[in-house]
């Protein structure tokens, strides 16, 4: 290297700002928010691209969004329009911070309708499968109720989980794998598989915990698990293809089937449990098999609302 070589000039250099790319508005960490009149005046602008139109949806005068504008740019330091004949040009930094705006706005209109509105009932719709609808939820509501007497829910059942986004409802209560995209998942439960028949088929055909009887018994089994009667053996070294004498698309059936005294069921213990607590069925083999499977909370990928926001606490707390 010649002494007249300059070593920075040897090391990779940054590659240019493409001169469209969106440019972060910098706040210092103890700055406070810029003026909520000032913010709202930008939006309108900003989503509108006139000043005009956000004047008259905001019922003031051109020029006092204008001056509103100009108050956040100077606040943020950052020009925000480029103003032409027939409209406003948003800079890199504004077409970066409208989204923001918008959805803060938007989930802060919804909020303020839902606890101070005409109607403080508001309404939240919750989509799940009958079984936990029935087993699990519905003996809970009323203490739902007494901690949020604000909100009214409307209970949709449902045999499938929504495949692609949360249909008809603000919430989703799904039994699955956690496998669905585009949407917020977060598992709540971790079960198990047990064995269980009602007291009335276990006094004619009494199993007593002996693997070799449970083979020749009428087996129920749920459609759709990935855990099922094989499974349960093969983890106990008997290596058996037993063919279930009924098979149920849901799980809510199947109960039904064996609390009728039709054969043992292979369940899941979350929505099994309050059959088990009253009696209606008894675990025939202390074996049980951990499930892969789970509930899940499935909502739109959007910050939740208010209402949603407290059904979601609440179930969490209950689990």
């Amino acid at each position: 290297m010649s002494r007249s070589t300059n070593p920075s000039a040897l090391l990779p250099q940054p590659a240019a700002t493409p001169p469209d790319t969106p440019q972060p508005i910098l706040l210092r960490s103890n700055q406070p928010l810029p003026p909520l009149k000032a913010l709202k005046n930008f939006e309108a602008a900003a989503r509108l691209r006139s000043l005009t139109r956000a004047a008259e949806e905001l019922h003031v005068t051109q020029g006092a969004v204008s001056q509103q504008v100009k108050l956040l740019e100077d606040y943020l330091d950052t020009p925000l329009f480029i103003r032409k004949p027939r409209g406003l040009e948003l800079t890199g930094a504004a077409q970066a911070y409208l989204p923001v705006l918008s959805e803060a706005f938007a989930l802060l209109q919804t909020g303020t309708n839902e606890l101070f509105g005409n109607d403080h009932r508001v309404l939240l719709k919750i989509k799940c499968g009958s079984s936990f609808l029935q087993r699990w939820l519905m003996p809970r509501l009323k203490d739902f109720y007494r901690q949020h007497p604000g909100i009214r829910l409307r209970l949709l059942s449902a045999v499938w989980p929504s495949e692609e986004q949360v249909e008809e409802a603000d919430i989703e209560i799904s039994n699955g794998y956690g496998d669905w995209s585009g949407m917020q998942v977060e598992r709540i439960s971790h079960e198990h598989l047990m064995a269980v028949a009602s007291p009335a088929f276990l006094a004619r055909d009494p199993i007593k915990g002996e693997l070799e009887r449970l083979i020749q018994a009428p087996l129920i089994s749920i459609i759709g698990g990935k855990e099922n009667w094989p499974q349960w053996f093969r983890q106990q070294g008997i290596d058996t293809q037993p063919m279930p004498l009924l098979e149920c698309d849901t799980s809510t059936a199947a109960f039904d089937a064996a609390c009728q005294g039709l054969g043992v069921l292979l369940a899941r213990n979350l929505t099994l449990q309050p059959l088990l607590d009253s009696g209606q069925l008894v675990q025939v083999h202390p074996f049980t098999l951990k499930a892969t499977g789970a509930h899940y909370l499935v909502t739109p990928n959007k910050a939740l609302s208010p209402k949603a926001a407290a059904f979601r606490s609440w179930l969490k707390a209950n689990l």
